[in-house]
């Protein structure tokens, strides 16, 4: 009679539910003690299956780790409850070879079918392909003969009997007949790429390239892929592999012993190349890169290997006096000690300039290594200039010398002296090219622009920026005629920016151009209505096509009034994100294409109650306005600014707009700010350094500097403070945390000190020194605060930047500083460089 279940406390059905939440629940190993437990009083079907889904999923579970034992043990168990066909009966074959049971393999092929190894076990199929290939080609007499594997199998070993017999129209012939999803299939491409190596490496690359991670022949792929390497590269590869795999590419490659020799040391150190480990491999195997090469890479490498010059000296012959200022600057350089580094460099020029051998070029990249060390600035850009006597044609080195003077409005002369040198030296450069047509459209010479613009044109017909460059030229130039009346004429420039043929836009812009021609010299009705119809094809709404009528009537010196009598009316109309967004975008084309912007402020004039009302009632996001504020700004419509900026503060309150309410309520000018104005600022400048916000806070550095400019008076009290307690000699207690860090110096020294760090206040506020310690320490905040607590922290701070830039040696270190302050008890938090 069966035995019912009988647990004390708990129903059955209970229990399958406890097991089945667990089973979902993704907790196997509990599931399948309480589905045991059901089992061992009740023969419930359900359970079975359940428990036996359990099994393969620890099974699997396993597997993922690499544990193929236990994973067949769970598998076995699964069979218990199971009936045939079983689940994952591929993985547990596979399963089974990764644990070598070759008994069991063979007992297992036995039973698959043709169509599960053709079409339900592919992964499969792959592996006992590459096993009967690479050394069991006894399990082929275990599978179903009827298999598309057994008949590609036999294929491939056609292919490879011909290989040998070097025929290789059967060999070609054998390995088209294997299909793309054949199980061999990457075999064949493996295939594919031995044949091809010996002629082409690269291509045998992108051939096996095409081999999956995933797939059983992915480590040979990998093996060949490494055959087709040299040098540095092949190094690279032969790291990836084991002993085993790189003795067969060495086989391959027929590397020497000596060479095998090295690979294997590399290989060991790869991790931990040291200089001194890089050292010792040169000297003991300079025998494959040769004495000369060896000797100079040791020599450089003395730089930071002080300790090799024994063996060095034992190994190579005495270095010349060039090769140790060379040395000695490299070794200064990594020691950040740019001042000796220069020293040792133009002790390395001057020996270069001595001797009779032509040494421009060593000089040149000598000087140029010396301006990268700089930052940007006089002086790298004379070292630059320097360069080019040695190396004229670094077309690189003109570039940056041009750009240097580019942005400095008191070097615009030796920009135009250097643009010319640049021009007559690469005269068909596009990027010079590129460069010219910036700085004459900068200095508003249009005609000079489309000079520059039709040579790229020339070189490059494709060249968007030279053809955007001519149309805006030929349409400035239509509009200057049409001032002038000379109307005859301006259908040419129009006809010229239309065989440019840039682009659906452009072509709008054209119409619109027309149809104004038409209006003043032709017929005025119908130029209205063609007037009409040209603002409607580049705009959807009223505002904008208003602002545009309004910017057109007023740069072609029609009467604005008439043309805007037949648009539709825009008082009522509420922008879109979108037809703000195409606005500010007609604000900045506007802007960069002309000087005088007075224009661009009448027609924001005309649109400005529909602009206003659309701030006010539209709920637009912080980066549309903020664009919005940066196009008033650029055209200097303050009165709209203030509008938006003081709508977005109340919405958002961040730095950002209070540097805009502030802005806009002076107008742009920095010297008419209110105390209040200041104090507003610098809060908003302590709340951006907080929040990482460093552009705003670079506009609200720059505005502040402005202001403290032009009232010198109002940051007199702030420098006594820093630095007029040192200029009186007077002895201090060493309860004062700044004369218990710099009273031990001489008079000469805080002098020097003084001047250098007034002379860095100009530029370095607390938030801008906090950055530049951000960028090495990752974080700023707790010293940010701890200054705006206490501003002598600023000062000691700002003595010990001025003694790192002059060299001075003065006792004193970050950790000094947060130490007598009480900032911080975690000193390693800032290992700073001064």
């Amino acid at each position: 009679m069966k035995k019912q279940a009988s647990i004390p406390g708990i129903a059955e059905h209970d229990l399958e539910s406890q097991a089945l939440s667990l089973q979902q629940k993704a907790k196997y190993k509990d599931a399948i003690k309480l589905y045991k437990k059901i089992l061992q009083v009740s023969d419930n079907v359900s359970c079975k299956q359940n428990l036996a889904y359990c099994y393969i999923q620890r099974a699997k579970d396993f597997a993922v780790k690499g544990m193929y034992k236990e994973a067949l043990v769970l598998w076995e168990n699964h069979r218990v409850y199971a009936h045939s066909p079983y689940a994952a009966y591929d993985q547990y074959i596979i399963w089974l070879i990764q644990t070598n049971n070759l008994t069991k393999i063979e007992a297992s092929l036995g039973e698959l079918t043709a169509q599960q190894l053709d079409t339900q076990y592919p992964a499969l199929a792959n592996v006992l392909g590459l096993l009967m290939l690479s050394g069991h080609p006894e399990f082929a007499h275990s599978l179903p003969q009827d298999s598309l594997l057994i008949a590609h199998f036999n294929l491939v070993q056609t292919a490879l009997q011909a290989y040998q017999d070097n025929n290789t129209e059967k060999l070609n012939e054998a390995l088209r007949q294997l299909p793309y999803r054949s199980a061999f299939r990457d075999f064949r491409t493996l295939f594919n790429a031995i044949l091809v190596m010996p002629d082409s490496p690269a291509q045998a690359q992108i051939v096996l390239a095409k081999i999956r991670v995933s797939s059983p022949y992915a480590q040979a792929a990998k093996i060949l892929l490494a055959c087709t390497r040299e040098g540095a590269e092949l190094a690279g590869k032969l790291v990836q592999l084991n002993y085993q795999q790189r003795s067969f590419v060495s086989e391959i490659k027929g590397l020497s012993k000596n060479q095998l020799d090295f690979i294997e040391h590399f290989c060991r150190q790869h991790k931990s190349l040291s200089d001194k480990v890089q050292f010792n491999l040169a000297i003991q195997y300079q025998s494959l890169i040769g004495a000369e090469l060896a000797q100079h890479f040791c020599q450089t490498l003395l730089a930071s290997y002080p300790a090799g010059n024994k063996e060095f000296n034992k190994h190579f012959s005495e270095a010349s006096e060039l090769e140790e200022n060379r040395v000695k600057a490299l070794f200064c350089e990594q020691d950040n000690n740019l001042y000796d580094a220069e020293y040792y460099w133009k002790q390395c020029i001057d020996i270069l300039d001595n001797e009779a051998a032509d040494n421009s070029l060593k000089i040149a990249l000598i000087l140029q290594r010396m301006a990268a060390t700089e930052p940007e600035g006089e002086k790298r850009t004379g070292l630059l200039i320097d360069s080019v006597a040695y190396d004229p044609d670094n077309r690189n080195t003109y570039l940056q010398i041009i750009h240097y003077f580019s942005q400095q409005q008191k070097t615009l002369k030796e920009h135009k002296q250097w643009l010319v040198k640049t021009l007559e030296k690469f005269p068909q450069d596009v990027e010079v090219l590129t460069q010219a047509v910036k700085a004459a459209t900068r200095n508003k010479t249009h005609k000079k622009a489309s000079q520059y613009a039709s040579k790229i044109l020339k070189i490059d017909p494709l060249n968007t920026f030279a053809k955007q460059t001519l149309f805006s030229s030929y349409l400035a130039h239509a509009r200057r005629l049409m001032r002038e009346k000379n109307y005859h004429l301006v259908e040419k420039e129009i006809s010229k920016a239309e065989q440019l043929n840039i682009g659906k836009a452009y072509l709008k812009q054209v119409q619109l151009m027309r149809a104004l021609l038409c209006f003043a010299n032709i017929n005025k009705q119908q130029g209205l209505q063609d007037i009409s119809s040209a603002l409607d094809n580049l705009y959807a709404d009223p505002v904008n096509i208003q602002f545009q009528a309004t910017v057109s009537a007023l740069l072609n010196g029609l009467p604005v009034a008439t043309l805007l009598r037949e648009l539709p009316d825009t008082k009522e109309h509420i922008l879109s994100a979108q037809e703000l967004t195409v606005l500010i975008q007609q604000l900045n084309q506007y802007a960069n294409d002309h000087e005088d912007r007075d224009y661009l402020s009448k027609a924001l004039d005309k649109i400005k109650p529909p602009l206003k009302k659309s701030l006010t009632e539209h709920e637009y996001d912080e980066k549309l306005l903020l664009n919005l504020c940066q196009a008033l700004d650029t055209v200097e419509h303050f009165e709209l600014l203030r509008h938006c900026a003081k709508l977005a503060q109340r919405k958002w309150a961040t730095p950002i707009w209070m540097y805009y309410r502030v802005y806009a309520d002076n107008n742009g000018d920095a010297t008419e700010c209110s105390d209040l104005d200041v104090y507003r600022l610098q809060y908003a400048n302590h709340q951006a350094a907080e929040d990482k916000d460093f552009p705003t806070a670079i506009l609200i550095d720059k505005f502040l500097d402005s202001y403290f400019d032009a009232h010198p008076q109002q940051a007199a009290g702030f420098l006594e403070g820093l630095f007029g307690d040192f200029m009186d000699g007077d002895a201090k207690e060493f309860d004062d945390p700044l004369a218990e860090l710099f009273d031990h110096l001489s008079d000469r020294v805080m002098i020097d000190l003084n001047a250098r760090a007034e002379s860095l206040l100009k530029t370095m506020t607390p938030e801008k020194l906090t950055q530049e310690l951000a960028q090495q320490v990752g974080e700023e905040q707790s010293l940010f605060l701890a200054m705006m607590v206490n501003p002598e922290i600023f000062s000691a701070l700002i003595l010990l930047k001025a003694a790192d830039e002059l060299h001075i040696d003065i006792d004193a270190n970050i950790y000094d500083v947060i130490e007598v302050f009480g900032i911080s008890d975690k000193k390693n938090s800032f290992p700073l460089p001064f």
